[in-house]
């Protein structure tokens, strides 16, 4: 009973629509109407697809080369923020969280201003006289997609990780120590097992979002950098308009990052275990 209301509000708001969206997935649109129909010609459209195919691969890559940059970096400050400035460990999560308070816009924003041609790292470069024309990559590709997502998504998953770490006693640190394992042995054997709940939340945070952006492409990636994201978008408005195709993207995409995801975090516990 006390998981009543929580369970209506998540059919209502998550359950519901997203039963819609599988019902419409189904049918065909014929210019700007929806034609009802039981068909999965949008499936079969998008997997035969080469760009349908290759938009996806791209999308995938993007998100897990995020989460593999995120996860490692957000663990790494959780470990400081608990172990080695444990009394300032609320401050310092309190700064990782001031990013936070700005838009998600604004973020991107700020991001695309560092890495534009005339931002202020190719400034930086420039000034220091390591390079004497601006970085062409840093805007507008797929490395400034990641590099605004890694920005975005670091202080997520910080959250769960310095929360799972708050539970594990340092005391079991320093026997495993005293008993001879190396830093790495404790880390695999001891510590991320221990994490555990708090990495495979971070990794979704950072893979399951990165992956379904569409708003960082758009304004940091260029033409060259779409994802699956912006695909599905352009399908839901605009003068392409066709929303069971757009659907069908929509649950293929939720599909593939959920098999990975549970491959992935399948893997890490089993590299724990070896």
């Amino acid at each position: 009973m006390p998981l009543l209301p929580a369970g209506l509000f998540y059919a209502l708001f998550f359950g519901v629509p997203m039963l819609s969206l599988l019902v419409i997935s189904l049918w065909r649109a014929q210019g700007f109407n929806l034609i009802p129909d039981f068909t999965f010609a949008n499936y079969q459209k998008i997997i035969v697809s080469d760009l349908y195919r290759g938009v996806l691969l791209r999308t995938v890559s993007v998100g897990l080369i995020a989460a593999a940059i995120v996860v490692p970096v957000a663990f790494t400050l959780a470990y400081i923020m608990r172990f080695v400035f444990e009394r300032r460990g609320q401050l310092i999560l309190q700064l990782v969280m001031l990013s936070l308070f700005s838009g998600y816009l604004v973020r991107i924003y700020a991001w695309r201003t560092i890495l534009g041609k005339q931002g202020l790292l190719n400034s930086a470069l420039q000034w220091l006289g390591l390079i004497e024309e601006p970085l062409e990559f840093l805007i507008y590709s797929q490395v400034s997609v990641v590099i605004t997502l890694v920005g975005l998504l670091l202080p997520l998953a910080v959250l769960p990780l310095y929360s799972a770490m708050l539970n594990v006693p340092r005391d079991h640190l320093e026997a495993a120590r005293d008993l001879g394992a190396s830093p790495f042995h404790l880390l695999r054997t001891v510590l991320i097992p221990m994490v555990m709940p708090g990495v495979r939340t971070a990794f979704a945070f950072a893979f399951l979002l990165a992956a379904g952006d569409y708003v960082t492409p758009t304004l940091v990636g260029g033409t060259q950098s779409v994802m699956i994201g912006n695909i599905i978008a352009d399908q839901f408005r605009g003068t392409g308009t066709n929303w069971p195709l757009g659907a069908a993207m929509a649950f293929i995409v939720v599909g593939v990052t959920l098999l990975l995801y549970l491959a992935i975090t399948q893997l890490i516990r089993w590299v724990t275990k070896w």
